[in-house]
Parts: structure tokens; C-alpha cells; sequence
């Protein structure tokens, strides 16, 4: 199990790729702060992808969480305290308080956590950690990272550092 933010879910779900948090950690967990960021705002302008996301959620894998009292007393000092939107404050604290890995990409997010002890993946390591456990090939690999890379500002020293580490794998 683990929980993911918003912009990991977004960036997935366009890409046709939402599924590997499925493949990879079987349940996925989402507060209603994120909830309400990708499936109500992404109804409201008819987003691509969030018809994937609904699907997941009906689908009984993607879960939405309710936040218990210490969850959202950290969320609130997570977002007094910084930068950090409320999705991502909810989605630290969740991962925190139930010791689940956390799903991120931002930087300032992915550093708060980190300070917090939260151990977090970004959205490109999911795709290697596809490729290394599930299968996902290395044309699928390099295809999904140059779609990903369309919706996403990808640093092309990451990309190429996760492209390394796929084919030393295969070796």
C-alpha cells in the first residue's frame, strides 16, 4: 500500500499508465483534499484522464482516506509552516502517520517528507520500478518517459539516470 499526491496521479492517468501503482503497491490511498483536486476539479474541466482516476476509485484500489484528527493537525502545521499545498500537507501526513510510502514529485514536498522520515518515489522512479519489477520493457520504459515528459517537466539528468539503470538491470 502506499499514498499519492495529486500530480503523480494526473501525470499517470494521461499517460495511460495508472495502473502500475495498482501493479506495484495494490492499494493506493488519497485524502479528499487530493481527491478533490484531481477527480471533482478534473470533472469540472474535463481533464484528460480523469475518467482513469474514477475508475480506479470504483475499482475499489484507489481508496480515499479519511484523515483523522492527528493527520489533519499535521497537515495544518505542514502547510503553515511551508510552502506546501493542502493536497500535499494531506498527503505527508497520511504517508507519516501510517508509515506508508508516499508518492510525490515535488521538491519541496519530496523534502519535507524526507525531513519527516517518509519514504517517497517520485512518478519516473514508479516507471523504473515497473520496468525492474513488473515487466514494463525498455521500449515501453523510454516511450512512457518521453509521454510522461509531455506532461511533465522531466530534468533530462533524471531521465537519463533512470535509462542507465534500466539497461544496467537487463544485463
Amino acid at each position: 500500500m502506499t499514498v499519492a499526491d495529486a500530480t503523480p496521479l494526473i501525470a499517470l492517468a494521461r499517460i495511460h499508465r495508472l495502473e502500475l501503482l495498482h501493479e506495484l503497491y495494490d492499494q493506493v490511498l488519497i485524502g479528499s483534499v487530493v481527491k478533490a483536486e484531481t477527480i471533482d476539479a478534473g470533472r469540472s474541466i474535463r481533464a484528460l484522464g480523469v475518467e482513469r482516476i474514477e475508475a480506479a476509485v470504483d475499482a475499489g484500489w484507489l481508496r480515499i482516506a479519511s484523515s483523522t484528527d492527528a493527520e489533519n493537525d499535521l497537515m495544518q502545521r505542514l502547510s503553515q509552516r511551508s510552502r506546501l499545498h493542502q493536497g500535499e500537507a494531506e498527503s505527508i501526513a497520511l504517508a507519516r502517520t501510517r508509515k506508508l510510502q508516499l508518492v510525490v514529485d515535488d521538491k519541496e514536498a519530496r523534502s519535507v517528507a524526507g525531513t519527516l522520515g517518509v519514504r517517497r518515489v517520485g512518478t519516473v522512479s514508479v516507471l523504473l520500478e515497473a520496468h525492474l519489477r513488473r515487466g514494463l520493457g525498455l521500449d515501453a520504459l523510454e516511450k512512457t518517459l518521453r509521454d510522461l515528459g509531455k506532461t511533465l517537466w522531466l530534468s533530462p539528468s533524471v531521465v537519463a539516470e533512470i535509462l542507465r539503470r534500466a539497461r544496467k538491470a537487463k544485463r
